[in-house]
This record gives structure tokens, sequence and C-alpha cells, in this order.
């Protein structure tokens, strides 16, 4: 039956593998579109959710709620990081298999991304990863103005900082390979 969905399975569409690839290339850049927006969205969030809570916390004087923050920050943050090294995974494949398939005078952008970095990029580069650990140090330290006492207050605080301190360790040690950090190798299996 010409008109059965089995019919229509087995049949594979007429596609030369120019059409393949730009098909998979439009369809990997899309994702990385999606998920740059999806790291902006999480970047405003923590901004407000920084300014929300520090006000909350001073209009009712209670330092307990400003300490919840850096626990907020870890959270959203390695969400933002897991994006970020989607987004790497997503690039290198791009420039290994399918820019390398369909020849670099064709389609290049990752190979040129990867071979020039930006002027600044360094600084752009921790730019948006610091707003996780700076405003949870801020937020630690900012609670400190809020008079508190107890026994609960001592074991916030120390909970915060530890919280705090495994956000940088976060971001220090979990970073994708960047052109911007010259001094990392450049993987050279894109799957790792």
């Amino acid at each position: 039956m010409a008109g059965s969905p089995s019919a229509s399975l087995s049949t594979p569409p007429e596609w030369d593998a120019t059409q393949l690839a730009v098909a998979e290339y439009t369809s990997l850049r899309s994702e990385i579109v999606s998920l740059t927006g999806l790291q902006s969205q999480i970047t405003a969030v923590v901004t407000v959710a920084f300014g929300a809570v520090l006000t909350a916390g001073f209009q009712v004087r209670n330092a307990a709620i400003i300490l919840i923050y850096p626990l907020l920050s870890m959270v959203l943050g390695i969400s933002w990081l897991f994006k970020a090294h989607l987004i790497t995974r997503l690039a290198a494949y791009i420039r290994d298999k399918v820019e390398d398939r369909v020849g670099l005078q064709n389609m290049g952008w990752e190979h040129y991304v990867q071979d020039h970095s930006l002027p600044s990029g360094r600084f752009a580069y921790w730019g948006f990863r610091s707003i996780f650990p700076v405003t949870s140090i801020i937020a630690v330290g900012t609670s400190l103005a809020v008079p508190s006492q107890g026994a609960t207050m001592v074991v916030l605080y120390g909970l915060a900082v530890v919280v705090t301190l495994a956000t940088i360790a976060t971001f220090v040690l979990w970073r994708e390979p960047s052109p911007e950090l010259r001094g990392r190798a450049r993987p050279t299996n894109p799957s790792t």
C-alpha cells in the first residue's frame, strides 16, 4: 500500500550528503542559540534573585533570608555551566564532524572561532561566570550587617560560606575549553 505509514518509512528520502550536513549544521546551531538564550535567562534570574533576597533580608532584618542566596546561586550556576558544556560539545561536533566533512571553504565558523579568540576574551569569559560566586560572597558579607544571634545563625553562616566556597571551586575547576583560555590544551576527542 502506497499510502500506509509503513511504506513511507521504508523509503528513505532522496537527500545528498551536502543537504544532510546543512540540515545537521542548522539544527545544531539552533540548539546552541537556544542554550545561549537559556544562559542569558539564568543570568537575569540570578541578578534579580540577588536583589530580591538582599532587599527582603534587610527589610525584615533577617540575615537567614540573605544566607539562602548562596545556595540559590550555586544551583543556578551549575545549571549555567552545564549549558556552557553542552554548547562546547555541540560546537566541537560541528567543527570536527560537520565542517570537516563539507570542507572549510563551505562552512567554517567553529574553526574560525577556535582559531581567533576575542581580544579581551579572557575578561568576557570570566565576567559572565563571576556573577555566581561574586554575588554569593557579597550576600554572605552583607548578611553580617544584619544583627543576628544564636547557634542557628552560626550554622547558617557556616553553611553559606561552605556553599560559596563550593561555588567558587565549581567555577574554577569545571571549565569548558575555550579559545579565550589559551593555557588549556585543546581537546582531541570532542566526545569527552
